[in-house]
């Protein structure tokens, strides 16, 4: 209607293409969330695209070929309820920037369901992909002002403009050792990059268990016990451009290696210790949702390499330490005719898992996870200590377990991808 309004968003996409100093003019075209963003729908256009939280129904994680078992003696995680996070529409992410940038958009607006304040520097896809297309998140409010105007027939046009410069630079993985009666190794990892404080508080979990460990005599220590605070966690195109294979993963192809040698026992990753769960809460305008906390600990999820005894093991540590919440899980992903049958678990146990080690790994994943808005109010920490007793447990349990035990079914494997078994493909 010849008006100019200013917008402020959320903050940009990751990575995505500089515009210079005037920006990019173009008419904005709201291309719906079920249908695929295609030079007939977005060529020169300004795609305006809704962004929601991905979802899950609960009943998923039950399913005999997916999980080991739950423990939720409160009963307050509903078989029938769903679980939402922005991690599972990650990937549609990633599609519409490479299908706008390939349609000829000018550039692409993700619209989300909650209010800017609590997306402000939203980080996703958070991978290091330099996309050929400028794009920003804009909060439910900025985004209904554009849609309402679209459907009002006003033919309106935006003009974005997205400053940026990357520079390459060199960061560590850092590994510290503490000597056992045994080289073989217990390796403990998480990452040390991450978008608010739940998401990046392994390492200090990680400190804690170092300190008390080293504090032991030999005589405590039946295996070397390793500290790997990996990098490029969010930045995940170190070794090849073309495929995504964070720090954790350079760790793994060594550990493959090392396994082979038996100097390599387990992995314990830990990830987003003590997170408390946040729900989707109508605005009373109705313009979208907010997040909210429910009062609960986010759900736990544990990944476990086909192993009875090693999920045993980790059974008895949830339980012992009353670790609510928690689901086991033989993957987060259905399986497939791969060596491993699964190929994620859902968090930075993953690669390990890949590379077919015997792997335990640690993840909750609340909606609050990409957003820096939330700090340390998103942590429970007595929640988180009782976590890191529990997970310190679990480690020196596994110092004296035989390690057949902790293999299980991962010598087969590793024979059978030897014979040349198909491996997970490369995430790319």
């Amino acid at each position: 209607g010849g008006r100019v309004v200013r917008l402020r968003p959320a903050g940009p996409v990751p990575y995505s293409a500089p515009t210079g100093g005037p920006g990019v003019t173009a008419p904005l075209v709201l291309v719906p969330s079920n249908q695929a963003i295609s030079a007939t729908n977005a060529s020169g256009k300004m795609v305006v695209r809704p962004a929601p939280a991905g979802s899950i129904p609960n009943v998923a994680f039950t399913l005999p070929f997916i999980g080991w078992g739950i423990y939720d003696p409160a009963g307050t995680i509903d078989p029938l309820g769903t679980f939402y996070g922005d991690f599972i529409a990650y990937n549609s992410r990633v599609a519409d920037l490479r299908n706008a940038a390939a349609a000829g958009a000018a550039g692409i607006l993700f619209v989300k369901e909650l209010p800017r304040s609590q997306l402000v520097d939203h980080y996703e896809p958070y991978e290091g992909t330099p996309w050929d297309i400028p794009g920003a998140f804009l909060g439910a409010d900025e985004g209904k002002q554009i849609t309402d105007a679209i459907a009002a027939g006003a033919q309106p046009e935006a003009r974005l403009m997205v400053h940026a410069r990357a520079k390459r630079v060199i960061t560590p993985s850092i590994l510290a050792t503490i000597p056992g009666q045994s080289t073989q190794r217990i390796v403990i990892d998480s990452h040390t990059d991450g978008t608010n404080a739940v998401e990046d508080n392994g390492p200090v979990a990680m400190v804690a268990m170092a300190r008390y460990f080293a504090s032991l005599p030999m005589a405590c220590r039946p295996r070397t016990i390793q500290f790997a605070f990996s990098t490029a966690h969010f930045y995940q195109r170190v070794a090849d451009p073309s495929v995504r294979d964070g720090g954790a993963e350079q760790l793994a192809q060594r550990l493959d290696r090392d396994y082979d040698e038996g100097t390599v026992s387990v992995v314990l990753v830990l990830e987003h210790l003590g997170a408390i769960d946040y729900e989707q809460v109508a605005r009373p305008d109705g313009v979208g949702v907010t997040l909210q906390p429910n009062g609960l600990r986010a759900i736990q999820f544990i990944g476990i390499t086909p192993s009875p005894a090693l999920v045993t093991a980790v059974d008895g540590i949830v339980r012992d330490y009353d670790m609510q919440r928690t689901i086991l899980l033989q993957g987060s992903d259905v399986p497939g005719n791969t060596v491993p049958k699964h190929c994620s678990f859902g968090g930075e146990g993953t690669p390990y898992n890949r590379h077919l080690l015997p792997t335990v790994g640690v993840i909750a994943a609340p909606q609050s996870l990409y957003n820096p808005a939330f700090g340390l109010e998103g942590i429970d920490f007595d929640v988180m200590h009782d976590e890191l007793l529990g997970f310190t447990e679990l480690v020196n349990r596994l110092g004296t377990m035989e390690q057949s035990a902790i293999d299980g079914e991962i010598p087969a494997e590793r024979a059978q991808r030897a014979a040349g078994a198909p491996g997970c493909p490369e995430a790319n």
